[in-house]
């Protein structure tokens, strides 16, 4: 038969107690405001990652399969390129060079789809 310390159920032990450090938890950062510059970048990279998909050069990352869909794919095109307008101004350097290579990059690979098709 157990005895009653083996059928007891174990409390967990309370920070401090029986030598344990306690842990005093981080504090927490404000929010911060949103950053227009941040979601415009975000934006962009979405559009592009769209563009990708409706040219046929990449799967869909939900169903796996490859879709092709020029109208869309240039929508999402001349969408990023229309934000990246608003945000080149205050992009400096190697950022702004990166954004303007992806975008000849999406032009350049749009261009190839539709003459295949």
């Amino acid at each position: 038969m157990p005895s009653e310390e083996e059928t007891t159920p174990q409390q967990p032990a309370e920070p401090g107690s029986e030598g344990e450090p306690e842990q005093t938890p981080e504090p927490q950062q404000p929010p911060q405001p949103v950053d227009a510059y941040a979601v415009l970048r975000f934006c962009i990279a979405q559009l592009a990652a769209v563009a990708w998909q409706k040219m046929g050069l990449q799967a869909d990352p939900l169903t796996n399969e490859v879709h092709k869909d020029l109208d869309q794919a240039r929508l999402a095109i001349d969408c990023a390129t229309a934000l990246l307008e608003k945000l080149l101004p205050h992009l400096e350097g190697q950022e702004a060079r990166d954004y303007q290579s992806l975008l000849t990059d999406l032009r350049l690979n749009f261009l190839n789809q539709s003459q295949e098709s």
